[in-house]
């Protein structure tokens, strides 16, 4: 049985202080298998939720880009401590 590709881990807390450093300008946080999860991460980075290294909440705006590969990559950006 074929293993599944060992894929890197995101380190938010870098890919939330780059977007800090250059606001309103998309970064990329990370590739992901599965849409879900793309998506479920994209909410969490939106939210701050179980992710504070993205808080306030509303800070941040997200996007989810699907891949010719399969895989889905989540984009962040800085948009000021939200109102």
């Amino acid at each position: 049985m074929a293993r599944w590709k060992k894929r890197p881990t995101a380190n938010h807390r870098l890919r939330a202080d780059d977007c800090r450093r250059r606001p309103g300008v998309w970064i990329e946080i990370g590739a992901y298998s599965s849409g879900y999860s793309a998506t479920a991460t994209a909410r969490r980075i939106r939210t701050a939720d179980r992710l504070p290294y993205y808080s306030p909440a509303g800070a941040f705006e997200t996007r989810t880009t699907p891949q010719p590969n399969g895989d889905t990559t989540v984009y962040a950006r800085y948009t000021g401590a939200a109102s």
